[in-house]
Order: C-alpha cells, then sequence, then structure tokens
C-alpha cells in the first residue's frame, strides 16, 4: 500500500468516526432512535475503512476478510432502520426491522461459516467477488436496505419538498458507485466513494428535526 493511500484511509476513517460520533451525540441528547441507527451505520462505515486500510498493509486472515465482507452489508441494513423509524407506521416498521433481522443475520451465519480464498486479494486490495453465497447473502441486506434509503428520502423530496433528503438519496448512490468501481478493479474509488457517500447521508440525517420527521410520518403513515 503506497502511503498517500495509507494517509487517504487514515484521513477517512478520522472523519467517519467524527460524523458518526456527532449523530450518536446527538441521539445522546435527543433521544431520537433514527439517530441512533444512522449514527451507529456511519461508525460501522469507520470499521470498514480501518479493516480496507489492514487488508491493504496485507494483514490477511479468515476473520479479518469476512468481517469485513459482513460489516459492509449489514452497514446498510442498520442506515436503512433509521429511515424506517423515521418515516414508517408502527406496524410497518416493525414488519421492516423483523425483515432487515432476518437477513442480517443470515448475512452474518453465512459470511462467518463460509472461507474466503486469499485469491480475492490483489497487491492488498479486493480486486474479485467473494464467494457467490456471500454475494447472495449481503445483496438480501444491501438491495433493499439501499432502496429503503433512496424511497423514503426521494418520498419526502417530491410529496413534501424536503430538498435536503436528496442527500441520503445522493449518499446511498455513490455508496453503490463506489462498490460498482471497487468491483470494475479501481479500488481506491471505493474509498473516496465511501467517504463521499458518508459524508452526504450525514449532511442528510443533520438537517432532520423533530417537526419534520413527525410530518414524514404521518404523510406515510
Amino acid at each position: 500500500m503506497t502511503s498517500a493511500v495509507a494517509i487517504s484511509l487514515g484521513v477517512l476513517s478520522v472523519v467517519a468516526l467524527l460524523l458518526g460520533a456527532l449523530i450518536l451525540g446527538r441521539y445522546g441528547r435527543e433521544r431520537r432512535l433514527w439517530n441512533l441507527y444512522w449514527g451507529t451505520g456511519i461508525v460501522l462505515v469507520f470499521v470498514t475503512l480501518v479493516e480496507e486500510s489492514a487488508l491493504d498493509a496485507g494483514m490477511w486472515s479468515q476473520l479479518l476478510i469476512r468481517s469485513y465482507l459482513v460489516i459492509t452489508a449489514v452497514l446498510v441494513g442498520v442506515l436503512s432502520l433509521g429511515s424506517a423509524e423515521l418515516a414508517l407506521s408502527r406496524r410497518w416498521k416493525y414488519l421492516w426491522f423483523g425483515f432487515i433481522g432476518v437477513v442480517s443475520a443470515a448475512c452474518v451465519a453465512v459470511g462467518a461459516l463460509t472461507p474466503v480464498p486469499s485469491s480475492i486479494m490483489f497487491d492488498g486490495a479486493v480486486w474479485s467477488l467473494p464467494p457467490t453465497i456471500v454475494v447472495v447473502a449481503s445483496s438480501l441486506v444491501t438491495v433493499p436496505g439501499a432502496a429503503m434509503l433512496i424511497g423514503t428520502s426521494l418520498y419526502g423530496v417530491v410529496r413534501q419538498r424536503r430538498f435536503y433528503l436528496l442527500y441520503v438519496t445522493l449518499g446511498t448512490i455513490v455508496f453503490a458507485l463506489g462498490g460498482s468501481l471497487y468491483i470494475a478493479s479501481f479500488p481506491a474509488a471505493m474509498y473516496f466513494a465511501d467517504f463521499a457517500g458518508t459524508v452526504l447521508l450525514f449532511f442528510g440525517f443533520v438537517r432532520v428535526t423533530d417537526r419534520s420527521a413527525a410530518a414524514v410520518r404521518t404523510a406515510t403513515a
């Protein structure tokens, strides 16, 4: 790993941790659960960046790569819980929480039990897809989770003119784009996509107030 990449990952990790801590601090003050889920999701982004740094430094182990692949997927589900807490009625919220809980548990189980070949790595970066069963299990979390993030934010933009929610839409799309670039052998692009996506999500999340949350929930009930 070049010193430039190492420094970049270090800076991105610190920024992600700071943003996550700010949202969790807001939860501590206001006790609004959507801040807990969003803050936790962004802290998990920090964890994946630290794991990327370790992998890029050549610290290969099955525990590290399996943890990285699982957390990368599960964090999207955790972020979606914040949007569900904010936007859905109680019945639909409980159904969503149950669904994300089940598919996340399945993702963790598959990730824990499936060996990942070292050939997935090249020059300290993930350059090929993990085993198919891991990809499928991850997709069961990431695809619906991203759809929830994008769908609820676009609803707020179109129906309620809450344009700050576009940050959430764009942040989710940037995350997805970063993953595509990673798979397409541009691993460095994912680091900065993670950073840009995290910052965009943060700008959207912090604009949510009690008043706007009540309006969104009433409209989608």
